[in-house]
């Protein structure tokens, strides 16, 4: 064969392994451009949470108020699905479009019984004009509708319109745009100057997209932050505040005054009952209790730490000259539609272990002083409550005609020293 035929053999076929080793651009081509996916978990009472895209895991055990790192997906219609994690127990499934260069948050919201997973679609590029971007997104289950203050602190919001106004649960603000500074954030319930949410002073850095995500931590009026730089950081923004309620089983002193340090809270709190809500500072503090007839003489302190923006109950128990104080955290999440959510405290000093029964059904066992049940729920209806010993099985104190009201959360507390033990029957929300 001719060098010419030779050569006329081997350069079609280098072309041919040249093409199949390299991707030629044509006019045609269009390179691509994926959308960007992280999760974002504010439900409350999810401890964790999985999520699969297309079928296949994607995301495991987001932590509840934590957020993963992007993932980037192809700009095609996606299916996202949420569960618990561990668990098969759907949180919520959807399939969506996803544009292309675009960052999306998934957000689950809500609790296990209500859930909602949606897909939040970031700011794609931060401003450059030196201004802070800022909208909110209402994820609080405990507040339908709110308005939010964006002001120099220490404004008085009674002389200022809100900056968003009536935001509803699962929805979002428009944009604003700030000049970088200090700021105070503050919610209200909608159409009041009941605040809910106070971030204090926070400084706003220039040139970023921001979207303040308001949800709950349990509490059934408060709120907290958590702020999402739009492809970027997220970080907890939270409130200054929590709420304690007082519950008096100390028999013998009478009325008792709860007080935060030195400042008084709840005052006048008649022994067998218990006072509402009031809102005080977060952080480490000293709860202290003294009598209502001799201010000023605590009979009662205890050290605690009040986590931010939820609800908690303090009660004093024993007789004089050996009372003691203690801290509980409420969960006062919207129970399942129609029921009632309580626990049970063993308040009563010197007290075996207790069990605790409505209507002859156990719902809770072995519940040591100074220690509260677990939740339960059910139906709401009358009952009989009944505490027995848990190792004796002796009935202890038992009170008929208890009222559960439909959609509440309650506190039932047995009081009193061994063979003179009685109930405090508290409603903790709404």
């Amino acid at each position: 064969m001719s060098l010419r035929r030779k050569l006329l053999l081997v350069i079609p076929l280098a072309l041919a392994l040249l093409a199949a080793g390299c991707k030629v651009n044509t006019i045609n081509y269009f390179p691509p451009h994926p959308a960007t996916v992280r999760v974002l978990n504010l439900m409350v009472d999810a401890p964790g949470v999985d999520v699969s895209v297309n079928g296949s895991p994607a995301f495991s055990n987001v932590a509840f108020q934590s957020a993963t790192a992007y993932q980037s997906f192809n700009n095609t219609q996606t299916t996202f699905t949420a569960t618990l994690s561990g668990t098969t127990t759907t949180l919520g499934s959807f399939s969506i479009p996803l544009a292309g260069e675009q960052p999306y948050t998934l957000l689950v919201l809500g609790t296990t019984s209500y859930p909602q997973v949606t897909l939040v679609s970031e700011v794609a590029q931060a401003p450059t004009n030196g201004n802070i971007q800022l909208a909110v997104y209402n994820a609080a289950v405990n507040n339908s509708l709110v308005d939010i203050y964006v002001t120099t602190p220490g404004t008085d919001i009674t002389t200022v319109g809100p900056n968003y106004s009536a935001v509803s649960y699962g929805g979002t603000t428009y944009n604003l745009a700030f000049p970088p500074g200090t700021y105070q954030v503050q919610v209200t319930t909608q159409g009041t100057k009941t605040v809910i949410y106070d971030s204090g002073g926070t400084v706003l850095t220039p040139n970023v997209a921001l979207t303040l995500f308001l949800f709950s931590e349990g509490s059934g009026t408060l709120v907290d932050g958590m702020v999402l730089q739009s492809e970027g950081p997220v970080a907890p923004l939270n409130s200054i505040f929590a709420r304690m309620k007082a519950a008096n089983g100390a028999p013998v002193v009478g009325p008792v005054n709860q007080l935060i340090s030195s400042l008084q809270v709840n005052l006048n709190v008649n022994f067998g009952s218990a006072s509402t809500y009031s809102q005080i500072p977060r952080g480490p503090t000293v709860i202290n209790y003294e009598a209502s007839a001799n201010p000023g003489a605590t009979i009662a302190s205890t050290n605690v730490t009040v986590p931010t923006a939820v609800d908690t109950s303090s009660f004093i128990v024993g007789n004089p000259g050996s009372q003691q104080a203690y801290m509980l955290v409420d969960l006062n999440i919207p129970p399942v539609a129609g029921n009632a959510r309580v626990r049970f405290v063993n308040a009563s000093p010197g007290a075996n272990p207790v069990n605790a029964a409505m209507n002859g059904t156990q719902l809770a066992s072995n519940v040591a002083f100074p220690m509260a049940s677990p939740y339960a729920q059910l139906a709401a209806t009358t009952v009989t409550v009944d505490f027995t010993d848990a190792v004796t099985g002796a009935v202890l104190a038992e009170q008929t005609g208890v009222v559960l009201t439909a959609n509440t959360t309650g506190t039932i507390y047995l009081i009193g020293p061994p063979g003179a033990q009685g109930l405090i029957i508290t409603q903790d929300n709404p």
